[in-house]
């Protein structure tokens, strides 16, 4: 996916509102949540406020086993890939995990949750992760997690041994020059399955 296809989905989805897929919501976002995420957000029409920063922290403290994830304890295992991506004047967070549940939040209030029980979102929201676990030896372990400036990508990759974070300018991506430049494209193919389920 070029970076002009991957720009044009992401202004496409900048006035989208949260919305709620009509089967299962993300069973962890749905337990750890206060409201009810499972429920349509407009934050220009239902709340007065935002609720992209709660949302976000949500990605960063649900743990494996609230996914059913039973991880091993003798291997370092990525289990989750939060991408954030500054551009003009938003920010759009996805989220994937390894069960393959997969959610966008746009820092203008709008996004998708739920994806994951789509399964060409399950399938690339599993490769994204996968994907992230080769790039573990190229992050830093962090016990913060900044947004980023504009024009520039932060990975962070949820494991369980810790938070460990990688990042690039849009530039490098655009040149082909990024050591994060595999990951970027599958985390915009999650984009991608993402706004498909608008559609339909």
């Amino acid at each position: 996916m070029s970076y002009t296809c991957v720009r044009f989905v992401l202004i496409c989805l900048i006035s989208i509102t949260l919305t709620n897929c009509e089967a299962r919501p993300e069973k962890a976002l749905q337990s750890t949540a206060e409201p009810d995420t499972t429920k349509s957000v407009d934050s220009k029409r239902n709340e007065p406020e935002n609720s992209y920063a709660k949302l976000r922290n949500i990605a960063f403290t649900v743990t494996p086993e609230q996914f059913g994830l039973a991880l091993p304890s003798d291997k370092h295992i990525v289990y989750g890939v939060v991408m954030d991506w500054a551009m003009d004047d938003a920010i759009a967070t996805t989220v994937a995990f390894s069960s393959g549940d997969a959610s966008l939040y746009l820092s203008s209030g709008g996004g998708i949750i739920g994806g994951g029980q789509h399964e060409k979102v399950s399938a690339v929201a599993k490769s994204f992760v996968a994907l992230a676990q080769t790039m573990l030896t190229k992050s830093t372990k962090t016990e913060a997690t900044p947004l980023p400036r504009r024009d520039v990508v932060n990975f962070y990759l949820l494991t369980n041994r810790g938070i460990y974070v990688g990042q690039d300018e849009m530039n490098n991506f655009q040149n082909n020059s990024s050591k994060w430049l595999n990951l970027f494209i599958e985390g915009n193919n999650v984009l991608a399955e993402l706004r498909k389920t608008e559609e339909r």
